[in-house]
């Protein structure tokens, strides 16, 4: 199973001093309580968290460590999948570090650990493990810098945004896309986070994004590999999250939330 990092984008799919052509994002540490929403499969029930923390990294990078804990319930049995993923991008998105490393019961199943460098001919990727080698591929955008693009382009009123990926898949040769609708975000009740949360994320625009993920194993009727919908807010803290893998899935909100200072400026 293969959670994307939305989000940021997702949580996406997010974080400091981005340059001028992108949002600023605002360093912090979020836990996102999941459920099962849908399951068109044997999974009968899920419980998990996302946790992650977003740091600056001496104003020239972002650091990323996102952990991804779910138990998922069949008929006969339980399965505890975990994964976590560390990372660190450069401001200007010219440069990702990441490794990634994935368990299913507390057995190890892949650790996938690389670089990658934008340049004029494209994205250059270094993978470390599984095993190493290097992979060409078409100019792509990196996690973090593709969160702040979306802000921005949710900020100038901009209603769809698609950009070509490369997020530390194993598979960078089969091309990840993106295609994210922006729109705005109208809260529901059941929407409201805690308090305290709600506190720290006062007076700050939010949009409801719906973002599909597609490469070569897409079907022939267009539909994506994945899909994630979430609210996002303009200093890139993420809630109300839905992650839709096909045959299920999970739904999360934001249950713990903790900005941190920033040194650098323009950080919100």
């Amino acid at each position: 199973m293969r959670i994307r990092l939305l989000t940021l984008g997702a949580v996406l799919q997010t974080v400091a001093l981005m340059p001028a052509t992108a949002a600023a994002l605002r360093p912090h540490e979020a836990v996102y309580d999941l459920t099962l929403d849908r399951s068109d499969s044997d999974i009968s029930g899920a419980q998990g968290r996302i946790a992650l923390q977003l740091k600056q990294d001496a104003c020239e990078a972002l650091s990323l460590d996102y952990r991804f804990l779910v138990r998922f319930q069949q008929e006969t049995e339980t399965t505890m999948t975990d994964q976590r993923t560390l990372s660190r991008e450069t401001v200007n998105g010219d440069r990702f570090e990441f490794e990634t490393r994935s368990t299913i019961d507390g057995a190890e199943q892949e650790t996938v650990q690389g670089k990658a460098e934008n340049g004029p001919g494209g994205t250059h990727i270094a993978y470390e493990k599984p095993v190493a080698r290097e992979v060409e591929i078409e100019l792509a955008t990196f996690p973090l810098h593709h969160t702040a693009q979306i802000i921005e382009k949710a900020q100038m009123g901009q209603r769809i945004f698609e950009t070509r990926l490369f997020d530390g898949d194993n598979e960078a040769d089969k091309g990840l896309t993106t295609t994210a609708l922006i729109a705005p975000f109208v809260e529901k009740p059941a929407d409201k986070p805690s308090e305290a949360v709600t506190t720290q994320l006062a007076g700050l625009r939010s949009w409801l994004i719906i973002e599909s993920y597609y490469n070569k194993d897409s079907d022939k009727d267009g539909m994506p590999i994945f899909e994630t919908r979430y609210r996002l807010y303009e200093n890139g803290v993420s809630d109300d999250l839905k992650l839709d893998f096909g045959s299920y899935a999970l739904k999360g909100h934001l249950s713990h939330l903790s900005l941190m200072d920033a040194s650098c400026p323009t950080t919100r």
